[in-house]
């Protein structure tokens, strides 16, 4: 089954896409956070044939839910209203930002920034393949 993990941010939003059946993830880009976000991830959720969508919850160390748990949580829930074939579901992302930047740590400033939010999309669609 296709599969896609979103990075939500406030200005950017990382995708990767990944396989159940092949256990494989891999970033698919960055998408802007405008009034065409909605539009754009419907457009790829269709065009690859996606059952399902993970999108990172931000938790803090201790798991408990702040400010930005609380705008993801709104944005699954517009997600869930425009695609209502597909499973949206929450995964707890903590450090998966901290991974991104551990494995991008050797590319320059700029380019690491290019990248970042979907290697975190990578990241948290890997570690909820291999939940699984």
């Amino acid at each position: 089954m296709k599969i896609i993990a979103i990075d939500f941010g406030t200005k950017r939003v990382g995708l990767a896409i990944g396989d159940t059946d092949l256990g494989i993830a891999v970033p698919k880009g960055v998408l802007r956070n405008d009034a065409n976000l909605l539009d754009r991830i419907e457009d790829i959720v269709r065009s690859k044939g996606v059952k399902k969508v993970v999108v990172g919850l931000p938790l803090t160390p201790s798991g408990r839910e702040g400010e930005r748990a609380k705008l993801v949580r709104e944005f699954a829930e517009a997600l869930r209203k425009r695609l209502k074939d597909v499973d949206i579901e929450l995964w707890d992302e903590r450090y998966s930002t901290m991974e991104a930047e551990s494995r991008l740590r050797d590319l320059p400033p700029r380019r690491r920034r290019e990248v970042l939010d979907a290697i975190s999309a990578q990241i948290i669609l890997e570690e909820y393949l291999h939940s699984r």
